[in-house]
């Protein structure tokens, strides 16, 4: 079973330990944490446990290292820049997030599953390539408020939140309920900008 389909496009390149970190991701959505055996992703990898631990030293090693690669290394180049226009940022944003969710809807309810289940794979903090977007995408809001074109009382972090969580949300139940939830992209964005524009936003055309 592969979960992840064309791993070239999504930015892992000729990496020498992408076999090993495709087969860990795999088998940890497959089979959990338990499941994920050193021996049988060695095994799906086409290498022996000790190059394994050679390499990444323990399984828990191995599996956060390729949750940190999770995130395709194009990804981060989509992301609006923060001089970005509002409007305009937010659609790239928007489009962003629909096409990853998308390219991960086999793999990603069962990889955040089994953070629950199990945070010692988080390490200290998020995963570095998903600490990477947070950052990215917190950083475009925060230069939105600063030209006065979002509202100033809401932190940033909590309006990336309100921007990308519900796109999550529905992803998530549409997984679990096996339907799929349409959505209109222009619609979204009026609604979540309702409210939101800040005190310099002047001549900006509101979304219709």
């Amino acid at each position: 079973m592969h979960l992840l389909a064309g791993p070239e496009d999504q930015g892992w390149g000729k990496d020498p330990d992408r076999g090993l970190l495709l087969a860990a991701l795999e088998l940890l959505a497959e089979r959990g944490y338990r499941g994920a055996t050193t021996k049988e992703i060695a095994r799906r990898a086409g290498v022996n446990e000790v190059t394994l631990f050679r390499r990444f030293g323990s399984k828990e090693a191995l599996l956060r290292a390729a949750l940190s690669r999770f995130i395709p290394a194009g990804f981060l180049e989509r992301l609006p820049a923060e001089e970005a226009p509002l409007e305009e940022g937010l659609r790239q944003l928007l489009e962003a997030y629909l096409d990853l969710l998308k390219a991960h809807q086999a793999l990603l309810p069962k990889l955040l599953a089994e953070l629950l289940r199990h945070p010692g794979l988080r390490g200290a903090g998020p995963p570095e390539g998903i600490l990477g977007v947070l950052e990215r995408v917190v950083g475009f809001f925060r230069a939105q408020q600063r030209k006065g074109l979002l509202r100033s009382d809401e932190p940033p972090e909590e309006m990336a939140l309100a921007f990308v969580g519900p796109l999550m949300a529905r992803f998530l139940l549409g997984e679990a309920l096996g339907v799929h939830l349409p959505l209109d992209p222009e619609a979204y964005l009026r609604g979540y900008l309702e409210g939101r524009y800040g005190a310099g936003r002047g001549g900006h055309a509101e979304l219709r």
